[in-house]
């Protein structure tokens, strides 16, 4: 009897002593039996789940609000304007390519600060320079992205003429501006490529990317919008631009830069512009 007590008294300590190394090491102690293995014990892990991937829908989505925002308060303010100035025909002021170039620099302006706040809502962990692949690159790399889009523009140009495809009619507007060539060519060769490259190249091309698109159904939606948003061109001109956005996509992918898109870009619209000006 005695040993008998002895050895239930062992046992009871035993499980009391199991009992509070449980309670200290915040782990649930599974009582000892013939059945169990003797300390046996749950660990209690919280899970923890990632962002949600981004949807065509919803990427669709913040595409247009990134592109009506800035051109619904850009066109509030000129229309404050045309009220203030007494401006008599309206519609025919705002069809003026100088009030399309003024607007254009203007719609930059809020569509810049709007893509990094919305960036920056939607990608929480991500630095925005990461997101957007804002990279540096050597003086070598750029010169080679320059020289490959100039050989591009010129076989773009040629095709273009073997193909008898009239002279762009928005261009020869842009030519005879009553503008400073100087801003205009501040517009189009330097705060276009870069508004536009981390838009699209950027922002959207990144968020379709990790849709089910993949890498090629991110690049040909990403440039088909891109070409439409180039809606003052005629329907050859929207096609170019398509071709080009394909171009500045392979840009984006083969140095995975955007950097390297938005040089691209300002390569390719500089000539356009010297074309323009000097053999138009």
């Amino acid at each position: 009897m005695e040993s008998t007590s002895n050895r239930d008294m062992t046992e009871s300590k035993e499980q009391e002593e199991n009992k509070q190394q449980g309670d200290e090491s915040g782990q649930i102690v599974l009582g000892d039996s013939e059945d169990n293995a003797p300390n046996a014990t749950l660990d209690i892990q919280p899970k923890v789940e990632g962002p949600m991937p981004p949807s065509i829908i919803a990427t669709l989505f913040w595409a247009v609000v990134l592109y009506l925002v800035p051109n619904v308060v850009v066109g509030f303010g000129f229309n404050v304007y045309v009220d203030v100035a007494n401006i008599d025909d309206a519609g025919r002021w705002f069809g003026k390519i100088e009030t399309l170039l003024l607007m254009t620099f203007a719609v930059f302006f809020i569509m810049g600060p709007l893509l990094f706040w919305l960036t920056k809502a939607l990608e929480k962990t991500t630095p925005l320079k990461v997101y957007l692949n804002v990279t540096s690159h050597s003086t070598v790399d750029i010169i080679k992205c320059v020289g490959l889009t100039a050989v591009f523009w010129f076989l773009l140009s040629e095709l273009a003429i073997l193909l008898n495809v009239p002279e762009e009619p928005f261009l020869e507007q842009v030519k005879l501006a009553d503008l400073p060539v100087w801003f205009i060519c501040l517009n189009i060769c330097i705060l276009a490529p870069i508004f536009e490259e981390l838009v699209f190249r950027g922002f959207l091309y990144k968020r379709f990317a990790s849709t089910k698109l993949s890498v090629i159904g991110a690049a040909l939606l990403t440039s088909a919008l891109f070409a439409v948003v180039h809606g003052q061109y005629s329907l050859t001109g929207v096609a170019m631009v398509f071709i080009l956005g394909l171009y500045f996509m392979w840009i984006r992918i083969k140095y995975n830069s955007t950097t390297q898109a938005m040089v691209a870009h300002a390569t390719s619209n500089t000539m356009t512009m010297i074309a323009v000006y000097w053999f138009y």
